[in-house]
């Protein structure tokens, strides 16, 4: 039996189509604790009042560049910053207010969303899972029913936008080990590995989990 030790918060960053999400899943399973992926755009939505759709439609998408020059990337929509404000910056300070709350209240598995760096002084365990493109051709091929060519195009893009996207709010970059406390190759151990070397991880950590 695995047993979480004390309030735990663990950040799943990936590479799209390197089975990031299902191990986080696992993984939230295995601790027997809420993982956060589109359930997050629920929280986010009664947080803001945004549409629920609309969050999931825009998310993940870059900062508008005027907006970062206008100052702090935090700041409230009033005042001389509202000249820039954009939709996008919307959508990321509803997910930042969510991702907070969560944290704050439960342990819990964040799926992407720049949560580690939202979260970063705060004690979460951040981890990015990444894979040989060929898996990744394989798995998003099989999964939205497409060819390789149509497969490749849509894991360029999607990487692309969620690096502008982690880089816009971060010090560090985008699946650079300076950002994470872990990177793991699902295509090496596997997604079923790859949950079980993040939960050893976290049993070495202070507080940890057990296995009674």
């Amino acid at each position: 039996m695995i047993k979480i030790m004390e309030h735990m918060v663990i950040c799943i960053g990936r590479q799209y189509g390197s089975g990031g999400r299902e191990i986080g899943e696992r993984l939230a399973q295995k601790l027997g604790i809420n993982c956060y992926d589109k359930l997050l755009i629920k929280k986010a939505a009664e947080i803001s009042g945004l549409n629920e759709e609309y969050i999931s439609r825009e998310e993940e998408k870059p900062a508008n560049p005027l907006w970062l020059l206008s100052g702090n990337i935090f700041a409230d929509t009033a005042g001389i910053g509202a000249a820039f404000y954009s939709g996008n910056e919307m959508i990321y300070n509803a997910e930042k207010a969510a991702i907070e709350q969560i944290s704050g209240q439960e342990s819990c598995v964040i799926i992407g969303r720049s949560a580690s760096q939202i979260l970063r002084d705060k004690g979460c365990f951040s981890v990015f899972i990444y894979a040989d493109i060929y898996d990744r051709l394989a798995r998003v091929s099989a999964r939205n029913g497409i060819d390789e060519k149509e497969a490749s195009e849509r894991i360029r893009k999607i990487d692309k936008m969620r690096q502008r996207y982690f880089d816009a709010y971060s010090a560090t970059g985008w699946g650079k080990a300076e950002s994470y406390d872990m990177l793991l190759s699902s295509s090496r151990f596997g997604v079923e590995f790859c949950t079980e070397l993040i939960m050893n991880a976290l049993s070495m950590t202070k507080g940890g989990v057990s296995h009674e």
